[in-house]
């Protein structure tokens, strides 16, 4: 995660968990807003926004 006067955001390397499913993956690639996270059991990229607040659909894996 990165904070700067703008907010907090997701970088390239987080390890991440989709809130709904529980699901897990690793952010892949950072663009702008948004960032590409590939999951862990199906290699699959799913499109996440980058910031971080309390709506967020996918959190930081802190293991």
């Amino acid at each position: 995660m990165e904070t700067n006067s703008d907010g907090t955001y997701f970088r390239e390397g987080d390890r991440v968990r989709i809130i709904s499913t529980q699901e897990t993956g690793r952010i892949n690639a950072a663009d702008g807003g948004v960032v590409y996270v590939l999951m862990d059991k199906t290699s699959e990229t799913k499109l996440f926004s980058a910031y971080v607040d309390k709506d967020a659909y996918i959190e930081l894996v802190t293991q």
